[in-house]
């Protein structure tokens, strides 16, 4: 079973309120996520949007955009094998 090796920032998340990020793993695959927190998903809600609301399966929320508190949660959902489902393979 592959594991994750690593994963990256794909937007600065100084710019945006939902954050592209990387996956590797240990097989040479990779998936992508987004990252927000719970302010950015304000932000994001205050800015002029069609529909409404949204349904993203993808979308991992953290307390923080600190690179340690996105590892502990993506560690998290590993070990908890909610990566996958919390995720979206990366074809390149």
């Amino acid at each position: 079973m592959p594991y994750l090796e690593r994963w990256k920032f794909d937007d600065d998340p100084k710019e945006f309120d939902l954050v592209e990020v990387t996956l590797t793993f240990s097989d040479g695959s990779e998936r992508w996520s987004l990252v927000t927190t719970p302010q950015k998903l304000v932000n994001h809600f205050k800015k002029e949007m069609e529909p409404p609301g949204f349904n993203i399966k993808h979308l991992i929320i953290t307390k923080t955009m600190d690179h340690d508190d996105i590892e502990k949660t993506l560690k998290y959902l590993e070990v908890n094998d909610e990566l996958t489902e919390a995720s979206q393979s990366l074809e390149r």
